[in-house]
């Protein structure tokens, strides 16, 4: 279970995240859709401490951080729970894929080289990269550099994996094999949380939708009820929104 309460965090003045409350449950798929700037890749950076919040309680598998208090120890212990896959790729330039899958393996779980390789061969395999195991990432394409950030987030087994916005930076025709990366995942029974701009991706495979704004959570429901029924006015003036610039025609997504 993941449980975050009152997650607080401001860049100097700016406050970015203003008392966020969720709950998720084991193998939930939770997608987070709202405006740029509302917060939700902040919230996802705080959970494994990419950023700092000031204040809060984050648990995530069993490992609980209180923000006003905590050793260097619990954090290592609760990053080791989560995979991330970020918006930018973030691989190293200078290794192939092989070993931006493997190495992190090697060294977050002391197994050998040849264990190590092993098993991403196994996973860039599982993300549809095989033959590509020895290409460097300058020689991928967007949406074969971001399956293997997939892989490489899937390699350290975590209890959670964080999705941040993964389809973003790419063109649009490489969005479905990454999208289509991710379903394969999720029929694992993975928990994950997804930060997407996707809505049709997120009607389809999230178990909950969180519409966030301002830092707040605005609200959250089913897909059915976030998309089919929204309650609150921010949250169906963003989707009306989003209808209109992808020329979407009928009453939801």
């Amino acid at each position: 279970m993941i449980k975050i309460q009152n997650l607080h965090k401001s860049y100097g003045e700016a406050k970015i995240l203003k008392g966020i409350d969720i709950e998720i449950n084991d193998g939930e798929v939770l997608a987070i859709i709202g405006p740029s700037g509302s917060g939700k890749s902040t919230l996802l950076r705080c959970l494994n401490f990419l950023e700092k919040a000031e204040q809060g309680t984050i648990e995530i598998d069993g490992e609980t951080i209180n923000l006003n208090n905590y050793k260097k120890s619990q954090v290592t212990k609760l990053r080791g729970k989560t995979g991330m896959v970020f918006q930018n790729y973030n691989l190293f330039k200078n290794k192939t894929a092989l070993h931006n899958v493997s190495e992190p393996l090697r060294l977050t779980k002391k197994v050998s080289k040849l264990q190590a390789e092993k098993a991403a061969n196994q996973l860039l395999k599982e993300v549809g990269l095989e033959g590509r195991e020895h290409h460097y990432p300058i020689a991928l394409s967007g949406g074969q550099q971001q399956r293997v950030g997939i892989a490489r987030a899937l390699a350290l087994d975590p209890y959670v994996i964080l999705f941040d916005e993964p389809t973003s930076s790419l063109d649009p025709e490489l969005v479905e094999e990454v999208l289509n990366v991710m379903k394969s995942v999720i029929k694992q029974g993975r928990t994950m949380i997804v930060v997407t701009h996707e809505m049709e991706f997120a009607k389809e495979v999230a178990d909950r939708v969180i519409f966030m704004a301002d830092g707040y959570i605005i609200e959250e429901g089913t897909p059915q009820e976030i998309f089919g029924n929204p309650q609150n006015e921010r949250t169906k003036r963003f989707l009306k929104n989003y209808l209109t610039l992808h020329n979407i025609n009928g009453d939801g997504i």
